[in-house]
C-alpha cells in the first residue's frame, strides 16, 4: 500500500469525523479505486452509507471487507448493526456473537447483543450480556492502568 493511498484515507477519515459525508465518500471512493481491498476505506464508506440510510450499499461494502479480513471482529460488529437496523434480530445476534468470538474483550458487541436479546424478550440473557459488557470494560480499564473505583 503506497503512502499516498494511506494519506488519502486519513484525509477521508478526518472529514468523516467532521460529518462531511459527501466529501469523505468521494475520498474513500478514490482510495478504493486505487486499492479495492483497503479495509478501513470500505468500513468508512459503509459508515457513510449507514448515515445516509443506504443500508444495502453499506452491507455490500462490509461483506467485501469480511471476505478480505475474515478475522476482523469490528466488521462482524458492523454487519450486526446493519441487520439490527433491518430488524433481522437473529442475523444481528449471529454477527454480534461472531464479533465476540473473535474478540472476547469487545464491550460494544456485548451491549449490542444484550439489546437484541432484550428485543427478543429474553430479559435474563440480556442482563447477563450487559453484565459481561461492564466486566469487560472494567478489565480493559484496568489493563490501561485506569483506576476503577
Amino acid at each position: 500500500m503506497s503512502v499516498d493511498i494511506e494519506e488519502l484515507f486519513l484525509e477521508g477519515a478526518r472529514v468523516l469525523t467532521l460529518k462531511q459525508f459527501d466529501k469523505a465518500l468521494e475520498i474513500f471512493n478514490k482510495v478504493l479505486e486505487k486499492d479495492p481491498t483497503h479495509i478501513k476505506a470500505l468500513e468508512g464508506r459503509a459508515t457513510i452509507y449507514i448515515q445516509k440510510g443506504e443500508i444495502e450499499l453499506a452491507e455490500s461494502d462490509l461483506k467485501k471487507a469480511v471476505n478480505i479480513e475474515p478475522e476482523n471482529a469490528r466488521i462482524y460488529y458492523r454487519l450486526g448493526q446493519i441487520y439490527y437496523r433491518k430488524k433481522d434480530l437473529d442475523k444481528a445476534l449471529e454477527f454480534f456473537t461472531k464479533a465476540i468470538d473473535l474478540e472476547p474483550t469487545y464491550p460494544a458487541a456485548y451491549m449490542a447483543r444484550s439489546q437484541v436479546l432484550r428485543e427478543k424478550g429474553l430479559e435474563e440473557e440480556a442482563d447477563l450480556e450487559l453484565d459481561k459488557a461492564v466486566a469487560v470494560q472494567r478489565e480493559l480499564a484496568k489493563a490501561r492502568g485506569v483506576i476503577d473505583w
